[in-house]
């Protein structure tokens, strides 16, 4: 038989035996538990401030104020972005926690472009023809008879048209039909004209805005629908319109 020597090193050669940290290791996030559990119901939402509800809805604010004693660890900064920006007149929202628990809530309005008849009221209308909510008093252009965005951004592109060709401020677009625009044009010391035009412009259209640049020419009423005719309506003492129309003949 042999013997196996138990101690084949002398005690300063031999390895040390490492102790077991075990119990440490999991004693450290067993502490850290126990005292987020006393901490956290001390860290909730102390208040909830909203800048600019009145671009939502009275619901909409009173749910956000609704967080007060809600966790502040579990609370989404992300979701509440979602409930503010999903109205169409919240063109930017801002979210953020102010330690140790008050919550803001910034929502900035979009600048109207124009205005639409709503009910009794106006509300604003954004540049891609959403509505962006109530206005109290109307923002020209007034775009009036569009029912789909889709409609309001080409009334939009008409006025935009209009005043670089005539050097006029439109002020109101009707559609009175699908191929027929009546738009309100307001120019220096007063003048108004109110003008018949189609959605992609005409060869009249055109030359009446050329005669309202070049010669001051001004009418009080036009058709403009067609390709080489223009109807216009003035009054008779406008001799300077009658003469620039003969020379154009």
């Amino acid at each position: 038989m042999t013997m196996v020597h138990r101690r084949f090193l002398p005690d300063r050669l031999r390895p040390r035996v490492p102790r077991h940290r075990s119990s440490r290791r999991f004693l450290v996030p067993v502490v850290v538990l126990v005292v987020g559990l006393l901490i956290a119901p001390l860290w909730t939402v102390k208040s909830v401030e909203v800048l600019g509800g009145e671009v939502v809805p009275e619901s909409v604010t009173t749910s956000l104020e609704g967080l007060v004693g809600h966790l502040v660890p579990v609370l989404e900064l992300g979701w509440l972005h979602q409930v503010a920006a999903a109205w169409p007149a919240a063109t930017e929202v801002r979210v953020h926690l102010e330690l140790p628990g008050s919550v803001v809530v910034e929502i900035y309005p979009e600048s109207p472009r124009g205005s639409a008849p709503v009910g009794a009221g106006w509300h604003a209308v954004a540049a891609d023809g959403r509505l962006a909510g109530p206005l109290d008093e109307p923002h020209p252009p007034r775009l009036v008879g569009f029912r789909r965005p889709t409609d309001r951004r080409l009334a939009f592109s008409v006025a935009r048209r209009l005043a670089a060709a005539s050097g006029g401020e439109v002020v109101a677009v009707r559609q009175v039909t699908p191929a027929d625009y009546r738009v309100g044009l307001l120019f220096d010391e007063g003048r108004r004209a109110s003008v018949h035009v189609l959605p992609k412009g005409t060869a009249a259209e055109a030359a009446w805005c050329a005669l309202v640049t070049d010669g001051g020419v001004m009418v009080d009423w036009a058709d403009l629908r067609w390709p080489h005719r223009m109807v216009l309506k003035a009054d008779r003492t406008n001799t300077r319109l009658v003469r620039v129309l003969r020379e154009a003949a």
